[in-house]
């Protein structure tokens, strides 16, 4: 289990897929960041053969009060070589508002 509060700082990934994807629920790409900076839940999510990566399920907020749950995995997570402390990579896969 990923545990996004142990990471110092959490970058995001978008591209045209990905954003195209949460455009389909109506869902911006910094509504779903939002999520990961408010009070949340993460449970992984059930494996799907093939798949490279575990992902997983966050259940969170958005800034607005927005009740989203949000599919991701972590595509890297890497030592910064400072005091700053760890990075994690986020992808979010999709969303849709519950």
């Amino acid at each position: 289990m990923v545990q996004i509060s142990k990471f110092r700082w959490i970058e995001f990934e978008w591209d045209e897929h990905n954003i195209s994807e949460l455009d389909k629920h109506s869902i911006a790409p910094n509504e779903a960041e939002e999520c990961f900076y408010n009070k949340h839940d993460v449970f992984r999510n059930k494996k799907k053969p093939g798949r490279r990566y575990e992902t997983y399920k966050l259940d969170g907020k958005a800034d607005s009060g927005r009740p989203l749950l949000l599919i991701f995995f972590v595509k890297e997570k890497s030592k910064v070589r400072s005091s700053q402390g760890s990075v994690a990579r986020i992808r979010v896969i999709t969303g849709w508002e519950v």
